[in-house]
């Protein structure tokens, strides 16, 4: 193989001079010998070192699997979808059940005149709102999806002990009741502004809203 003209003179003079005085100089090439060897080591070291890195991490990966292998063939999976479908089973037979949202409204009206009343109580015409359920984060999930909020505005003469039992039936029921709100407004007539919410599933039997 031919070399460049502009390369002769320099490998010629390499030749002459430069690997004569390697030869001769016996510390220039203990020192050369030393570099080099010092450049192998590094470099191996560099490989061993990446090769034990590969190895710890082939080594978690290995255990990652194998408890992920244990979890899928064990029962823990189908123990955890069994209480999951009895505890939805659970919240779903506390939801507010009607044929019609307006069906729906009604009943919850007269449960809460019924409670008021069974304790001497009176209230005024009850104002109730629906509204899609949403999470903590204000958003409504797959989960909440098609899950509405009946809230109920009630305003009543406030007697304690009134207020007391109707929270204690409410906490007692074998629906979802929720007490969002309870003010109490001082005066000569004092009076209680709560908001009482329950919930109801939209497009199932037994809770379809309609018109």
């Amino acid at each position: 193989m031919k070399l460049p003209n502009a390369l002769a003179p320099a490998l010629d003079y390499f030749r002459r001079h430069v690997s004569q005085e390697m030869v001769s100089n016996e510390r220039l090439a203990l020192l050369l010998g030393t570099a080099g060897i010092l450049v192998l080591l590094s470099t191996l070291y560099g490989f061993w070192s990446l090769t034990s890195q590969m190895g710890k991490q082939l080594v978690v990966s290995k255990s990652s699997l194998a408890r992920l292998q244990a979890e899928v063939t064990g029962d823990a999976w189908p123990k955890r979808l069994e209480t999951t479908q009895a505890l939805k089973t659970q919240i779903s037979v506390r939801l507010w059940e009607a044929p019609t949202a307006g069906l729906a409204e009604a009943g919850f009206e007269t449960w809460i005149r019924t409670h008021f009343s069974t304790y001497g109580g009176t209230i005024q015409p009850v104002q109730i709102t629906r509204s899609p359920a949403v999470g903590r984060d204000g958003q409504t999930t797959p989960t909440l999806a098609g899950l509405q909020r009946m809230t109920a505005k009630v305003i009543a003469p406030f007697d304690q002990a009134i207020v007391l039992q109707v929270l204690a039936d409410a906490a007692e029921a074998d629906k979802i009741i929720v007490v969002d709100r309870a003010i109490v407004r001082a005066g000569i007539n004092s009076r209680l502004e709560m908001d009482i919410s329950t919930f109801i599933r939209t497009g199932e039997p037994g809770a379809k809203v309609g018109p």
